[in-house]
């Protein structure tokens, strides 16, 4: 019997500012080319915890390579470092490394997806907006909305502005415990977008964890919630692959 093994391949880039970057590079087996996917961290959420991890492995098993990266900001100091004001540097980050995959041979450069967790969908959404070849969208755990003084308050058009008129297929995944999400706020704001859009519910806060069970019960949950989110993503990504873009 043969076995298709996936590879991962760690890279070191540097952004125009002259920051470095740590990504890593799955590929399903094979010469390609194939399509992609860029995904960014949360802002502690690096790249090897397990929704990014579960997320880059479903994927490349279905034929998409990812890369997954860590922020400058992240890798220079992972505990004091912080997002730059308007996330201008996340940005050039994130672009830094799309650009890199756009000259891989072993890239369909026309399909290209980006996506990332958290402060990560932010950017996502900025570079989705800016460039206009980019297929679509997957967005983990999204900040949509907050809780002041007792009371939701949407947050969603501001963080991602102009679904109105994106027609590209989105993809939301989050927890129906999320502070920074709340599922009703979401359904009604993914109902607004142009094009095709996907609102998936799992269980779990901001990191598709349950702070109620005890110790054990929690990691096999957090485990079981990060397969998920990556079977998920997966579908999502490999059958907007193989589409025409709209």
């Amino acid at each position: 019997m043969a076995f298709h093994i996936c590879s991962a391949q760690a890279i070191a880039l540097q952004t125009p500012r002259g920051e470095q970057l740590e990504v890593i590079a799955t590929f399903p087996p094979g010469q390609g080319p194939f399509p992609a996917l860029i995904l960014a961290p949360g802002s502690g959420y690096h790249m090897t915890l397990p929704i990014l991890e579960e997320v880059a492995k479903q994927l490349a098993e279905r034929g998409v390579a990812v890369y997954r990266f860590n922020w400058a900001y992240f890798s220079k100091d992972p505990k004091a470092g912080r997002p730059s004001e308007n996330l201008t540097r996340e940005i050039e980050d994130m672009t830094t490394v799309l650009n890199h995959a756009r000259r891989e041979t072993r890239v369909v450069a026309s399909r290209i997806f980006v996506g990332g967790k958290s402060l990560g969908t932010g950017v996502s959404w900025s570079l989705l907006a800016s460039n206009k070849d980019l297929r679509g969208a997957l967005l983990l755990t999204p900040v949509c909305s907050n809780l002041k003084d007792g009371t939701v308050v949407t947050e969603a058009d501001e963080n991602y502005p102009g679904i109105n008129a994106e027609k590209r297929p989105i993809s939301f995944i989050l927890g129906d415990q999320d502070p920074l999400c709340s599922v009703g706020v979401l359904y009604r704001f993914a109902a607004s977008a142009a094009g095709p859009v996907r609102v998936s519910v799992l269980s779990g806060n901001h990191g598709l964890e349950d702070p109620a069970l005890s110790s054990s019960a929690k990691d096999v949950a957090k485990l079981r919630s990060a397969r998920l989110a990556g079977a998920l993503a997966a579908e999502f990504v490999a059958q907007y692959a193989q589409q025409n873009a709209p």
